[in-house]
């Protein structure tokens, strides 16, 4: 974890009761809050896989920004987010893809729960940047289906759809792709189901995407957020002349902050 003075957290826990042994969750809390006003909720992040080289530094400079982001001027009542940072503890590569990451998925889910322990059940959102994504969508999926509604968005940077990426994380997709997709029910139901009271309300969600991803097109991004749309709010933003890695970078951590503290303004209503 780096160490410079902009990067520490402002709080370290051990959490202890996870499937993985002790986890550190580092603690990023909002600056910048108008007078009077409380935490709008708890954004726990999932870093890129770490047998693909990725590690909790890609998503503490994310943290940081989101936390030092002044609210929007005309809202008296602006609050800002607590962002939840950790290391994702990485099974080998094949037997990764062989178990769904089940290992890592797990991991995710223990934070949360901790989160809701610790903070409370409101506006838990998670972000998931690259590889990280679909391992935060799986969670996802478990969390709503084990608890209901105790995730209130969902957000991808750089999800891993594509062709090749399929390979790797193509069993991951039916947790975000909504019940239109053939395989969807296996995970929700259907919306045929006897009674639509059995049918959990899925969160919104936001997918961003480089315009020059080396491992998806904005057409196929696109396309499949056409999909979704069926079962919810989704939306897409892409950024201009970036790949997959690119986008990862610290450079563009001040544009994806800004992205989703606009992108939670909208979808989640005070």
């Amino acid at each position: 974890m780096r160490t410079s003075k902009y990067l520490k957290p402002d709080s370290t826990h051990s959490i202890t009761s996870t499937h993985a042994g002790v986890l550190n969750a580092h603690v990023f809390e909002p600056k910048l809050l108008a007078a009077g006003t409380s935490i709008r909720g708890t954004i726990v992040t999932v870093h890129p896989w770490s047998a693909l080289g990725g590690g909790e530094h890609n998503t503490i400079g994310i943290a940081r920004h989101i936390t030092n982001t002044s609210p929007k001027s005309e809202q008296k009542d602006a609050c800002g987010w607590r962002v939840i940072t950790f290391t994702l503890k990485s099974s080998g590569a094949v037997w990764g893809i062989c178990s769904k990451h089940s290992y890592e998925v797990q991991q995710t889910v223990d934070v949360v729960n901790w989160v809701g322990e610790k903070y409370g059940l409101d506006n838990i959102v998670l972000f998931g940047s690259s590889a990280g994504a679909p391992i935060a969508g799986t969670a996802m999926a478990q969390l709503l289906q084990k608890d209901g509604n105790i995730i209130s968005a969902y957000i991808a940077v750089g999800y891993t759809f594509g062709k090749i990426a399929s390979l790797g994380f193509g069993r991951h997709f039916t947790s975000v792709l909504g019940r239109s997709d053939s395989w969807f029910g296996n995970v929700w139901g259907t919306p045929s189901s006897s009674s639509t009271d059995d049918a959990i309300a899925l969160p919104p969600k936001l997918f961003i995407m480089g315009e020059r991803d080396e491992f998806t097109s904005v057409d196929q991004l696109k396309h499949i957020a056409q999909k979704m749309k069926a079962d919810g709010n989704v939306d897409v933003e892409t950024v201009a002349d970036v790949g997959h890695f690119e986008l990862e970078s610290s450079t563009h951590d001040p544009l994806v902050a800004k992205m989703v503290l606009d992108w939670l303004d909208k979808v989640l209503v005070r």
